[in-house]
């Protein structure tokens, strides 16, 4: 369970596209986006245990992919972003007043920002973002050799890859991140359940 979790999304995606927009003068297409999200979960997740956003995520060939955004793409616009068809068929992502920052800790903006520093300066382009989300990522690289032994575009991503060995870890070796994250993968599920 993540508190404020919906804000924390649009507001994650709308930081990303302002200030990608303030470095570079123009507006990140969405597979910026979806690294940058993609990398913040996947960061915070193995410096504390839970990821920022809690977004599902495929493994795709240029990489993760929250099929949440990727699905609704075409028109989709919340209060705090919106995406915009471009003419080659992609979307660019726009973001639309001033993102809440307020509903990310200290440590989550650092990892924002962080991403920002390193990937939206100029001369740095989307296929090293790709390269370094691959290489960083567990979960994408289990994920996306699993898809292509089937022959499949896209696999579901899961969190617990990020963590080595987990599956067969006994309590008392678990790392203080793993115990976090096993909690919270059970209170995801409960979550789940209820919503049923």
């Amino acid at each position: 369970m993540i508190p404020y979790r919906e804000q924390k999304i649009k507001n994650a995606i709308a930081y990303f596209a302002s200030e990608f927009h303030n470095r570079r003068n123009y507006y990140p297409r969405q597979t910026w986006i979806y690294k940058f999200i993609a990398l913040l979960d996947f960061r915070v997740l193995k410096k504390t245990g839970m990821p920022c956003l809690g977004l599902e995520y495929n493994a795709m060939q240029f990489g993760p992919v929250p099929p949440r955004l990727y699905d609704a793409r075409d028109g989709l616009e919340t209060d705090k972003f919106c995406f915009v068809a471009t003419a080659d068929g992609g979307s660019r992502v726009e973001s639309k007043g001033v993102p809440e920052i307020d509903y990310f800790s200290d440590d989550e903006l650092d990892v924002m920002d962080e991403i920002l520093d390193v990937y939206a300066q100029g001369g740095v382009d989307l296929e090293t973002l790709i390269r370094d989300a691959h290489k960083e990522i567990k979960a994408w690289n289990k994920a996306w050799s699993l898809a292509q032994q089937v022959d499949k575009g896209k696999m579901p991503m899961d969190y617990a890859d990020e963590f080595e060995g987990l599956k067969n870890k006994s309590p008392e070796d678990l790392t203080l991140e793993e115990e976090r994250f096993l909690h919270h993968q059970d209170m995801t599920e409960l979550e789940n359940l209820e919503a049923l």
